[in-house]
């Protein structure tokens, strides 16, 4: 089995229980033939992380948290690495869900909806890195919250350029989240699409939609930098909805006409009742936000959807998002560092959290880093 001095131990953040964080130390052990180690450069810090947190998604704990992280193999087994094309020092991202790839789901190629991470079920455990793996699950590795990652053989992995920085690399992620949503939607050459918050996944749809061919991408939210930042990111304009009626903006910038997708990602009832008045008739609407458990959407059943024939179509996870995402982060058609405001130690994680609660305009997307030093 190929591999450099692999650590017999790893720090991690731990969720130990509702709003409470601790530090951490779990064994690393050597994988098997058909598994690999990962060495975790960044992570990123979704708002997922912090409902976590909160005891919004079901009972995890306890849980390392982490599901947007790069890194580089740090061991592999004999058959994983023939399989994989991968070796020790390759720099890769892994998927967040574990497909168990038996059920029916994952034989049709939406692996994203696995039976086998279907929660609903009353299933104890989950197949997704840092979200519904508890740490008491063998072997403990399963957020990237850590120095060190498990990678199981069903685990889905994608080889990066090793000339591409980390701080680029970390959005492999969430711009496959964004990439999937524009391909729920259909996006397609000639089309005018609206993005419905101009958060990082939202700027990064933009940026996804412009690149499937969008003719005109309008951008709407709250949050002035942001707007100004998405015009960066293949955004033709942005409204902001605290100075005009959407629907008002919107109509004004496409020739009175409506848009013929909307994906929404701000994961509030408010702005998904807003993607569907600001879609044409026969258009499509995204829902790629989460809201949060139990939250409720009202639409007026004939007037806003029956008589409109409009599809709504929600976007779950990233499957089938990775390979656009990495082939855009690989072209630097838009300034993806940008997006990357804040680095933090694990030791200042409450920091991070603290800052990203305060909603300060100058915080786009922070990041752990476990070779930082703590700065206090």
């Amino acid at each position: 089995m190929p591999h450099a001095a692999l650590p017999t131990s790893s720090r991690q953040v731990l969720f130990s229980a509702p709003d409470t964080i601790e530090h951490a130390v779990s064994a690393v052990d050597a994988p098997g033939p058909d598994e690999a180690i990962v060495r975790i450069a960044l992570v990123g810090i979704c708002a997922t992380d912090l409902h976590l947190l909160a005891g919004h998604i079901g009972d995890p704990f306890p849980l390392v948290p982490g599901h947007e992280f790069v890194g580089a193999i740090a061991a592999i087994g004999d058959r994983a690495s023939a399989a994989r094309g991968l070796h020790v020092g390759d720099h890769v991202a892994v998927e967040m869900l574990l497909p168990c790839r038996a059920c029916a789901r994952c034989r049709e190629g939406r692996y994203n909806l696995c039976d086998e991470d279907d929660m609903a079920r009353g299933l104890a455990r989950g197949r997704q890195y840092g979200v519904n793996i508890p740490r008491t699950v063998s072997p403990g590795l399963w957020g990237g919250y850590a120095e060190y990652l498990f990678v199981p053989a069903e685990a889905i992995t994608h080889k990066l350029p090793s000339t591409m920085p980390w701080t680029r690399a970390v959005l492999a992620e969430p711009l496959a989240v964004a990439s999937r949503a524009v391909a729920r939607g259909r996006v397609s050459p000639g089309d005018t699409v609206v993005v419905i918050g101009p958060g990082p996944v939202g700027i990064l749809t933009a940026a996804a939609a412009r690149a499937a061919g969008a003719r005109k991408v309008i951008m709407v939210g709250t949050r002035t930098s942001r707007l100004a930042l998405s015009l960066s990111f293949g955004a033709d304009a942005a409204v902001d909805s605290r100075d005009c009626d959407p629907v008002v903006g919107v109509r004004e910038l496409i020739g009175g006409q409506l848009a013929d997708v909307v994906v929404e990602v701000a994961g509030v009832p408010a702005a998904q009742q807003q993607a569907v008045s600001l879609v044409r008739r026969g258009g499509r609407v995204v829902l790629a936000g989460a809201c949060g458990a139990h939250a409720v959407v009202s639409f007026l059943a004939d007037e806003d959807l029956l008589t409109r024939e409009i599809d709504i179509l929600p976007s779950f996870l990233s499957s089938g998002g990775f390979e656009p995402a990495i082939a855009l982060l690989e072209r630097h058609d838009f300034p993806f560092e940008q997006l990357v405001t804040h680095s933090f130690a694990f030791e200042d994680v409450d920091l991070a959290y603290d800052l990203i609660r305060s909603r300060s305009d100058d915080v786009l997307k922070a990041v752990l880093d476990p070779s930082a030093e703590r700065s206090r």
